[in-house]
Parts: C-alpha cells; sequence; structure tokens
C-alpha cells in the first residue's frame, strides 16, 4: 500500500484545497451573486454535459486502466492511440444524437427549466471539453500521474470560475457572455490537460497489430461496450436527481439541492484519492493471479474509505447549520437532503472498491447488471417520490438505490470470490465512530458560529482520533497522524 499512501495522501491535500475552493464559490459566492436561475443553470448545464460525456467516452477510462498492463510495454502508445480513437468517435456520435435530439430534449425543460433551452448550443462544447479531460485523466491515472490533471480540475478551474464570478458581479459582462465565458472555462483546463500530455512526451501514437493484439482488442471492445452501461448507469444513479429536479420542480430547487450535493460529495474525496491508484493496482492483481493482493486492497480500502469517509460526514453534520448560516433560510432548510445523501456515499465507501474488483475480473459484466437494475429502480423511486416530497425525495431514492447498489455487489463477490472487506476491527471502528458523533451532534448551538464551529469539530476529534490511534485501525490513519505530530513538534522547535 506504499503507492497507494503516497500517491493518495498528495492527491487528497490538492483535493482538500479544491473543496475550501469549492465552498467558497457554491456555497458563499455563486448562489449570491448569480441567484437562484442562474446558478441552477450552471449546475444543470454541467450535469448534463457530464451525463452525455460519460456516454460518449465509449468506456475509455475503464478500458485504459483494466487493460494498461497488457500494452505498457508496447514501443508505440496504444493504450493512448485507443483511447483518441474512442473518444473521438464519442465525441461525433454525441454532436450528431444534440443535433437531432434538440427539440424533444428543449421540451423536457421548456416550462420548468426556460434558461436552459436557452443555452442548449453550450451542451456540445462543454461536452467535447469534458470528453478530452477525462481521457487525458485517465491516460495519466494509469501513469501513476494523475496530481496535475487533480490541480486543474479541483484547484484551477474553481479559480477561474470564481474569476468569472466576481467579474459578472461588478458588471464587467451581462449574463449571456458569462454563461459562455463560464463553459470556456471548462475547455481551457480540457487545453492545459493535453499539453501536459504531450509534455510527458507520450504522444509517439500508433498500434501494433499481431494475433495477440488483435485478440485482447477484441476483449477490449467487449469489455468497454458493457461498462458503458455500468458508467451510464452509476453516473445517473448519483447525479440525475438534479435533471430531474430541474424538470419536476425548476431551477431555484436545482440550486438548493446542489449545495446539498456539493456538501456531500466532499465525503467522496478519500475513496477518490485512494480508488484513483488502488483501481490500477487491483487491475494488475488479477492479471497476475494475485489472490492474496486481491483481498488485501479490497480489505484496506474498505477500512480507510469508511474511516475517512465517516470524520468527514460527521465533521460536516455537526457544523452544517453555521456552515450554511451565510446563506438565506432556504438553503439552511437543506440539512436533511444532505444527510440523506451523505449517509448514501458513507456506505457506497465503506464497502471498498468493490466495483474496481468486478470490473478487472472476468465477472465485469455483472457490475453493469447491477447498476443498470439499480438504475431503473432509482427513476422509478424519483418518478413516484419527486413529485410527491420534492427534493427530500430525491435524496432519499437516491440513498437507497445506492444501499442496495452496494449491498448486491457486496453479496456476488462474497458468493464467487469469497472475499469480503469486513473484520472484526472495521465493525468496532464503526460503533466508536458514532458513539462519537451521537456525543457532539446534540450539544445545542453556541451563538457565534465560528466558536460553535471551533468547539464542535475540536471536541469530536479529541473523542475520536486518539482512540482511532491508540487501538491500530488504520497504519495509514496513524502514518498520517504522526507525521502531523512531527511538523507539529519541528514547528515548536523553531
Amino acid at each position: 500500500m506504499g503507492v497507494v499512501s503516497k500517491t493518495s495522501i498528495k492527491f487528497s491535500i490538492i483535493l482538500y484545497i479544491g473543496i475550501a475552493l469549492g465552498y467558497v464559490n457554491t456555497v458563499l459566492i455563486f448562489p449570491n451573486v448569480l441567484g437562484d436561475e442562474v446558478f441552477g443553470l450552471t449546475r444543470i448545464l454541467f450535469t448534463a454535459a457530464g451525463l452525455i460525456a460519460q456516454l460518449s467516452q465509449l468506456g475509455t477510462g475503464n478500458i485504459l486502466v483494466r487493460f494498461h498492463p497488457y500494452l505498457k510495454d508496447d514501443q508505440k502508445n496504444t493504450t493512448l492511440t485507443l483511447g483518441l480513437l474512442l473518444s473521438f468517435a464519442g465525441g461525433l456520435i454525441s454532436a450528431i444524437c444534440l443535433f437531432v435530439f434538440k427539440e424533444q430534449i428543449n421540451a423536457v425543460y421548456s416550462e420548468k427549466a426556460k434558461l436552459f433551452t436557452d443555452y442548449y448550443y453550450l451542451l456540445l462544447p462543454a461536452v467535447i471539453s469534458l470528453i478530452a479531460f477525462n481521457l487525458f485523466d485517465a491516460y495519466l491515472r494509469v501513469q501513476i500521474k494523475n496530481s496535475f490533471t487533480a490541480f486543474l480540475n479541483s484547484i484551477l478551474l474553481r479559480l477561474i470560475w470564481l474569476a468569472i464570478v466576481l467579474l459578472y458581479a461588478f458588471d464587467f459582462y451581462d449574463t449571456n457572455t458569462f454563461i459562455n465565458v463560464y463553459v470556456g472555462g471548462q475547455l481551457f483546463v480540457s487545453s492545459l490537460a493535453f499539453l501536459y500530455t504531450l509534455k510527458q512526451g507520450k504522444l509517439n501514437l500508433g498500434l501494433q497489430l499481431n494475433s495477440e493484439k488483435i485478440k485482447t482488442f477484441k476483449s477490449m471492445s467487449r469489455f468497454g461496450i458493457v461498462t458503458i452501461l455500468s458508467g451510464l448507469s452509476f453516473f445517473l444513479i448519483n447525479q440525475v436527481d438534479i435533471l430531474m429536479v430541474g424538470s419536476y420542480i425548476g431551477l431555484t430547487d436545482v440550486a438548493i439541492y446542489s449545495i446539498a450535493l456539493y456538501m456531500s460529495s466532499v465525503i467522496l474525496v478519500p475513496a477518490q484519492s485512494i480508488s484513483r491508484t488502488t483501481a490500477v493496482l487491483m487491475a494488475d492483481a488479477f492479471k497476475n493471479d494475485n489472490h492474496e493482493m486481491i483481498h488485501t486492497l479490497y480489505k484496506k480500502t474498505a477500512l480507510n474509505q469508511m474511516l475517512f469517509g465517516s470524520l468527514i460526514f460527521m465533521l460536516i453534520a455537526i457544523n452544517y447549520e453555521s456552515l450554511m448560516s451565510f446563506l438565506r433560510e432556504t438553503y439552511a432548510d437543506s440539512f436533511m437532503i444532505f444527510f440523506l445523501l451523505g449517509l448514501a456515499k458513507i456506505v457506497d465507501t465503506a464497502f471498498g472498491i468493490n466495483g474496481a474488483v468486478l470490473i478487472s475480473s472476468k465477472y465485469y459484466r455483472v457490475d453493469t447488471y447491477l447498476s443498470i437494475i439499480l438504475l431503473i429502480l432509482s427513476l422509478i423511486l424519483k418518478v413516484i417520490m419527486i413529485p410527491r416530497f420534492g427534493i427530500i425525495g430525491a435524496a432519499g431514492s437516491t440513498a437507497l438505490a445506492l444501499v442496495l447498489f452496494n449491498l448486491a455487489k457486496y453479496s456476488f463477490l462474497k458468493v464467487k470470490l469469497n472475499i469480503s472487506p469486513f473484520t472484526k476491527d472495521y465493525f468496532l471502528l464503526c460503533i466508536i465512530l458514532v458513539i462519537s458523533f451521537m456525543v457532539v451532534f446534540f450539544i445545542p448551538q453556541i451563538v457565534n458560529i465560528w466558536i460553535d464551529m471551533f468547539a464542535k469539530s475540536a471536541l469530536f476529534c479529541l473523542i475520536t482520533i486518539p482512540v482511532v490511534y491508540v487501538l491500530k485501525f488504520s497504519p495509514e490513519f496513524n502514518d498520517i497522524i504522526d507525521k502531523a505530530l512531527e511538523m507539529s513538534r519541528q514547528v515548536i522547535k523553531r
């Protein structure tokens, strides 16, 4: 886990800086400067673009991770060549579909989200830029060089968007120009990702064809077709809420839901940091039929993802009212949405990298079947619950779908591969975290929000961290604490 720990820590630092910027943007500035309608438009525009890009990638990201161990020794850069070909084909298909189905898509949003239909033409450049960025990000990930694209997406893009919004706040340009420039920010970042890949000197493109490679390409095509549906289904389970809320209720509720969704997405940062590297190692372990490594990675990722994700979720939950106090009261009422989405993401991370295990194994089709089944169930629940319960119904349906999805994957892996991520330490750690959370959560709020946040956060950490450290549940967690203590001692000596 040395490589995983090193890359995960570096990646996490970048993401946490991005989170701070994201909080400033998404919670403090954007809703207040843009207003509910325009802010909701920015959310729904990139959610729709992300959905289309996910489908248009034709499984490129998963293909690169799964098959790079078989292609990395080629003299020609077969991995990137295939990625470029697939991405070009997917971009062309998406352009055709957006043109052909323009009227049908606009009809869905013409009543509740008219502003979205006015800027429909921006979907294509947003989609193309996301396809390109995701390609270079996936390629650099298999090279274990994913820090730069993380910086681009988590820090630089948010700084660019912040500058664009502030210029809009000072009437530097009108709303129409603002939306165009806002999408342009994503295009600029995708261009930088391309230039960084070019700088690596890895663009000696070409395909080395022989009987063995042709056999591998056939396997890749089958795998890609299956995982397109898997990736699309999982994306929809997590993101379709915004599209459906926009269609059923309107852009104002999209803005409120987006705030809670963003706050809950912070929980996924540790899992994203861990899984980006671990998924590559898992593919290599399956290639070498290293069952012990597969099981070890599965158990360690589950415990660490649950630990770090739960700590973040609980810290946000005990401070949520204070964190939302900078916004209008309508946004403060989003706690239950955050709580449901946050619990769902804790469950999703607490089961470890079960998706990476399935996709790397010969049972990769099962991940697709389960994803499609859960997507259908999720959509049915949303159609029933959103009109009746509003955005609470959207959050509840997503939470239920993710819980069932992970239970299904866990059960399959337990039966077929006889592996489980759970240990006695895992469940004891869960109990400790829940008790610590309950002790702090019900403490009445202090009038001063800054004192309140500091006091509750400090108390929670003082109760939780020493216990987790002394009982040595996670060597990776203890290593982080040791390094933090060592840095503190060095600062004090100075």
